[in-house]
């Protein structure tokens, strides 16, 4: 004989609510990717090879990859919260 056993829907999704809302405001990105790209182009990033969100050590960031004008290869790491340059690396 099997028994299964049901959860509520509504069960879940409390359990995921909490989820999120344990989660620090430090990792929930308010800068969207929209907003990064403008923040990486108004740093002198003119093409956009690269652009994702990571948490990494608490932190919720953006980081871009891309090309300046010159044509050097650029890295920029962006504070999804605050939306402040964290690094910038021009090689």
């Amino acid at each position: 004989m099997t028994r299964t056993t049901s959860i509520p829907a509504s069960f879940l999704a409390s359990l995921l609510a909490l989820a999120f809302l344990s989660t620090p405001l430090s990792a929930q990105a308010t800068i969207g990717i929209d907003e990064a790209l403008t923040i990486a182009r108004a740093q002198g990033m003119t093409v956009v090879a690269k652009l994702e969100h990571e948490h990494e050590k608490g932190v919720s960031k953006w980081e871009a990859e891309g090309l300046g004008a010159d044509g050097k290869k650029m890295e920029i790491e962006i504070d999804a919260v605050s939306g402040k340059i964290l690094k910038k690396d021009v090689k």
